[in-house]
């Protein structure tokens, strides 16, 4: 006995025929219309103000993700730890590029 379908469903998802044998409404099968109005995008927060992780961190800086966690450990890139997971803003990214770096003793002691 064979309970493939042999009948090829339809490439218009506004098709008007009933699913499992069940006449459907109107409205299922409408289509949205555009918006009323057009929203425009909120301002994009400064560059600076993203969080990184130690990944992407060593991707800007074209460096492995141990040399990312030794310069956390050593005090020299300041980071957060959110739950299990390390980030990095990244102004404090340009700030150690810089030369000046926001030190900060709150990871050194932490295991990577």
């Amino acid at each position: 006995m064979s309970y493939k379908n042999t009948t090829k469903p339809s490439r218009d998802p506004a098709a008007s025929t009933a699913i499992n044998g069940v006449d459907l409404p109107a409205w299922v099968y409408a289509k949205p219309e555009p918006a009323a109005h057009a929203t425009t995008p909120q301002a994009r927060a400064d560059a600076t103000d993203e969080l990184l992780t130690r990944a992407e961190a060593a991707l800007y800086l074209r460096v492995s993700d141990r040399t990312v966690s030794r310069l956390i450990r050593a005090g020299q890139l300041p980071a957060s730890r959110i739950g299990r997971a390390v980030r990095i803003r990244h102004a404090d990214l340009l700030h150690m590029l810089n030369g000046n770096p926001n030190t900060s003793a709150g990871l050194s002691a932490c295991r990577e």
